[in-house]
Formats: structure tokens, sequence, C-alpha cells
């Protein structure tokens, strides 16, 4: 049995500011679809140890996807997410190293 990966999350709290896209989250967002729970100052979760599992990559990845592809290939894919979002909000320097982190996937 492979070890388990942990996310390699960078931090940046653009999923947080687009939960309003995700039906499961849509009631906890304001009014503009950020989740209530981002300290926007910190851009962390402010109940993360309870955080819906829909935020949590690794229980999703178990949860539903892991009889349909390996764990690295399910982090690819949230991090290709975290690198549109990131795009779509002009955050460079978090492209570069979201797309460092993909690189270093791609060599496990």
């Amino acid at each position: 049995m492979a070890a388990r990966m942990n996310f390699p999350c960078i931090r940046c709290g653009e999923c947080c500011r687009h939960a309003g896209d995700v039906p499961q989250l849509a009631p906890r967002t304001d009014a503009d679809g950020v989740c209530l729970h981002l300290d926007k100052s910190t851009n962390r979760c402010t109940i993360y140890e309870t955080r819906p599992n829909v935020c949590n990559v690794s229980y999703m990845y178990r949860a539903y996807f892991k009889d349909r592809m390996t764990e690295t290939e399910f982090i690819r894919k949230n991090l290709q997410v975290c690198c549109q979002l990131n795009k779509a909000a002009g955050n460079d320097e978090n492209i570069e190293q979201l797309q460092a982190l993909l690189i270093s996937l791609h060599n496990r």
C-alpha cells in the first residue's frame, strides 16, 4: 500500500474565495461567494479542524476517487485547479509556485 500524500497547499485562499461555486459550500459563503470561514488577512480557515469534507483533499480522494485514479493524479488535478484560480486572480507568484509543485509531482 502506498503512503498517503498530503496536499501541498500554498495557502493562497483562492479556493475559499470561490467556495460559492461549489454547491455544498454555497450556503457558507458571503454575497461575493467567499467562504465565511476564511480569515482574509491570513488566508487561513478558521474552522480547519472541522472543515467540511469537500474542503479536505485527502478525504475526497479516499471517499470518492481512489478507485478512479492514483492519489498523485488527484493531487495533480487539484493543483491544476489552483493554477486556474490563481491565473484568474492574477497571482503570478503563486502560479510559479504551483507549477513547480506540478513538476515535482510529475517526477514522482
